[in-house]
């Protein structure tokens, strides 16, 4: 993942206000005093919710006023349960504290509603462990003379569920993609209880069953199409974002999210990604157009 400038993430259970937009994460710095800036402040689930930042000081000045209004309506934060990731900042001057004077514990990671956030590749590692563990579970079944229909059947229910938990939201290189087919290919011949000596052909193997990343690709264009047609999302304005301000690390740049959507939909603009988004049944038959192709 590529980032412009600092980046600080903090977890915490407890419900936020979204007024604090001065000190949030910038997306569009300010132009003029009629045109303001852009920013994210927090993003939540029920009772979790994660504070984005531009750097250490509002981080800390924005869990102040979450403290403050959390206090106020008789909720407390805890804070052996709150964590800060911190990216392009040096450790030294990774400090923040809570409001009763605790550091706060610095992480290179954290898991967020089931995923880690720092990489991909650490997520789908998580996953395909998962995965893995629940496919072995399952050996006596695999095993078994049940009809093969059924055993695919099961197998996308309690084995790819696992697998591809969150997949929508990857970002996917060659590399990651070619690994997540293939150790899908593995747990599928196991399924089916398919050896080496039958001289299978993954086609075969397959069937009708489409492979893992074209699912994913499916799944993440559903995704971006939903959010695109619901501006009132946080989601929804950082789905096409791509940072204009700031000084890219030197080196090739880092694959992005929007160039998985760009690869997705075949189209290069933003502006003509956010138009397909848009248009619930243009967006089906192109994802169909798309995805419908067998190993």
């Amino acid at each position: 993942k590529q980032w412009y400038q600092r980046r600080v993430a903090i977890t915490a259970g407890v419900a936020i206000d979204d007024n604090e937009t001065e000190h949030g994460f910038t997306l569009k710095p300010a132009q003029s005093r009629r045109v303001v800036s852009e920013t994210v402040t927090d993003v939540e689930f029920a009772d979790d919710v994660a504070l984005v930042t531009d750097s250490i000081e509002a981080a800390q000045n924005l869990l102040g006023r979450l403290e403050t209004a959390a206090s106020s309506v008789g909720l407390t934060m805890n804070d052996g349960k709150t964590e800060f990731l911190t990216v392009n900042t040096p450790d030294e001057e990774a400090n923040i504290k809570s409001s009763s004077g605790r550091q706060l514990k610095h992480v290179k990671d954290f898991k967020y509603l089931g995923s880690w956030i720092a990489t991909t590749e650490k997520d789908i590692r998580t996953r395909k462990a998962k995965a893995w563990a629940a496919c072995h579970k399952l050996m006596k079944v695999w095993k078994s003379n049940l009809r093969r229909s059924m055993k695919i059947r099961l197998f996308v229910a309690t084995v790819e569920s696992i697998l591809l938990y969150g997949s929508e939201t990857w970002t996917l290189t060659e590399s990651l993609s070619k690994q997540i087919d293939g150790c899908y290919t593995r747990m599928l011949r196991m399924a089916l209880d398919v050896n080496w000596k039958q001289h299978l052909t993954n086609k075969e193997v397959y069937g009708t069953l489409p492979r893992a990343t074209m699912k994913i690709q499916e799944r993440r264009m559903r995704l971006a199409g939903h959010l695109q047609r619901h501006p009132e999302l946080t989601a929804s304005s950082l789905l096409l974002w791509e940072p204009k301000h700031g000084a890219r690390t030197r080196g090739r740049p880092a694959l992005t999210y929007v160039d998985n959507l760009r690869k997705d939909s075949g189209l290069s603009e933003t502006r003509e990604i956010a138009g397909l988004m848009a248009d619930r049944l243009l967006l089906r038959r192109h994802i169909n157009a798309r995805t419908l192709k067998l190993p």
